[in-house]
């Protein structure tokens, strides 16, 4: 009898034994699925190429001319997308803007923003001139930071109030942008 306990005793250690490996692969399985899943969740609905270009040099009280190209190299299409950014230090107020028919433009706390009554579809093009004025005190270097500020929202959640947007934290955002750089000369 006491043979047959022995048996059984060593049968139920190595039975656990090889049971208990196998649980922590299956655990890392579930969580690597879920890091992919939480790293797909992350990531933008578009993204945006851009591209800005300004002068390298001005003089003192003169003119910046910033033009920014954008592409939307998907995956999806952008529907709530701006172009714009922090403009330098150093200008006069008021400045001059073209884009496509029906481009709109704000000033916020984070810069100059500019929208189209329009989705940009993966593979489409959107562009935006800027020109501002320097003061004539303004000495050094004018640096800019232009390109696109992306929003993903998802369906349903565009009719949503405020407040409800909030408490669920809000919608996740993008800025996909360049620094440029123009030598202020006398």
């Amino acid at each position: 009898m006491r043979n047959s306990i022995t048996k059984v005793a060593t049968f139920a250690l190595v039975a656990g034994a090889m049971i208990l490996p196998a649980v922590p692969a299956a655990a890392n399985t579930a969580a690597t699925a879920t890091t992919v899943a939480t790293k797909a969740a992350d990531e933008p609905y578009s993204i945006m190429k851009v591209g800005v270009k300004a002068p390298k040099t001005v003089k003192r009280g003169g003119k910046i001319r910033y033009r920014i190209d954008v592409l939307n190299t998907g995956p999806h299409q952008a529907d709530y997308y701006w172009v714009g950014g922090k403009l330098p230090k150093g200008i006069v107020n008021g400045l001059r803007y073209n884009g496509p028919k029906g481009t709109q433009c704000e000033w916020d706390p984070t810069g100059f923003w500019c929208w189209g009554p329009w989705e940009l579809e993966k593979g489409d093009t959107d562009w935006l001139d800027i020109q501002v004025t320097l003061k004539k005190g303004t000495r050094g270097t004018a640096t800019a930071q232009l390109g696109a500020l992306v929003y993903d929202i998802p369906i349903g959640m565009e009719n949503m109030d405020k407040e409800e947007i909030d408490r669920i934290g809000g919608f996740k955002s993008w800025f996909y942008g360049k620094k440029v750089k123009t030598k202020i000369v006398r």
